[in-house]
């Protein structure tokens, strides 16, 4: 469940961000429960799709800074054996036990 429980942080970033309640990166980070360093490698990943996040040091918080969001969801479904067969010969009962990120939390689609 570790994808999920990544999906779930970057819906409480997101949110955070976006209200623009996030406090210092220290503050951030434990708030979210990650190291600083993790922190900043999520920013650059949502960076790298194409929202940009600043970080205001008079209101110590970051922000989404070129009017871009991010919106972020999902869903779980529990289906049997036999139709999860008939979902593209398989495909989607093999997609659901790949991992969702790889190391560092890259997105692989």
């Amino acid at each position: 469940m570790k994808a999920l429980e990544q999906l779930e942080r970057l819906q409480r970033m997101n949110q955070l961000i976006k209200a623009e309640r996030t406090g210092s990166p220290d503050e951030f980070s434990q708030r979210l429960g990650i190291s600083r360093r993790q922190l900043y490698t999520y920013i650059e990943n949502i960076r790298d799709m194409g929202a940009d996040i600043c970080y205001s040091k008079n209101r110590r918080t970051f922000y989404f800074c070129n009017g871009h969001e991010v919106e972020i969801s999902y869903s779980f479904k529990i289906i049997s054996k036999e139709l999860s067969k008939t979902i593209n010969g398989g495909f989607f009962q093999n997609f659901l036990q790949c991992a969702f990120f790889l190391h560092r939390t890259k997105l692989i689609w």
